[in-house]
Order: C-alpha cells, then structure tokens, then sequence
C-alpha cells in the first residue's frame, strides 16, 4: 500500500504538468504565407520605423495568404528587424474592423489603433502588446523568416 501514494502521486503531478500554457488567441487561425522583397515591391520597410499592410488585393503568386484580417509588416526604430501582425483586433474579433498604424495625425508612432474600440497596440519591439484600451490580448504575431537578400517569408 506504501507504493500507490507515490504512485497516484506521480500521476497527478505528470497529468498536470501537461496543461498547454501558450497563450491562446481570439483570432481565428488563418493560414499565412506572403514574401516581401525590400529589393523591389516592398523597398519602404527598408526604412526605420515603416510599415506596410498587404491583404488579398496584393497577391503575388497563388501561394499568398493573408491571415485573418491582413498583414501588417513594420520595421523597428533601427531599420534591421521586421515584425509582422495580423490586422485583425483581437478585442473586437471581427474580420472587418482593422488596426490601423495611421491613426496618429502627427504620423507613424510604431504604434496602432483599432478604430472601433480604440485599443492601441505598441509595434515596433514585435510584441503587439496593448498599450491602453479594453484589449487584453496582444495583436496575433506572425513568423517573419529571412531569406536570400533582402527577401523575408512571412508564416504562421
């Protein structure tokens, strides 16, 4: 009998030890999949503190998909690093009500601004992260993998 508590015991600590602890996202998934060439379609992220959004409308080759709302492409303040998000806000989980990174009249911030609720997402640390607003949940991040050149693939 001195054997099953250690038994039982291991059970419970290996059956709770499997509980999923990344974090889940509103968005539904979409498939994404869409190269930017900083070489030639894509040469304003070359910038420092740019951005770029593709959606449906800017397909290259049958391959391309956009995610759930779109693609927001940004670069950070040196210019080096791009980081790529879903348009979709994930408070207001609709397809339709996008961020939108010119919301600042002054101009470009690093930041955007879901219209609807008026969250604010920082950008440019490739994060997401809600700065202010109802939103709890980061914008849905997406895999931005370098190629040859100044080619990047953008995947989920």
């Amino acid at each position: 009998m001195k054997r099953v508590a250690p038994a039982i015991m291991l059970i419970i600590m290996v059956l709770s030890s499997c509980v999923d602890e990344a974090p889940r996202h509103s968005i539904p998934f979409a498939p994404v999949n869409f190269r930017i060439d900083l070489n030639s379609y894509d040469i304003a992220l070359k910038n420092a503190m740019s951005y770029k959004i593709f959606s449906e409308k800017d397909r290259r080759f049958a391959s391309d998909r956009f995610g759930f709302s779109g693609i927001l492409a940004v670069t950070d303040a040196t210019g080096a690093s791009i980081y790529a998000y879903d348009l979709c806000c994930p408070y207001e989980d609709n397809k339709t009500i996008r961020v939108d990174p010119d919301y600042d009249p002054t101009g470009y911030n690093g930041k955007a601004c879901c219209p609807s609720c008026g969250s604010i997402f920082v950008l440019m640390y490739g994060l997401g992260s809600v700065e202010s607003g109802p939103a709890k949940e980061p914008l849905q991040r997406y895999t931005v993998m370098p190629l040859h050149g100044d080619s990047y693939r953008i995947v989920n």
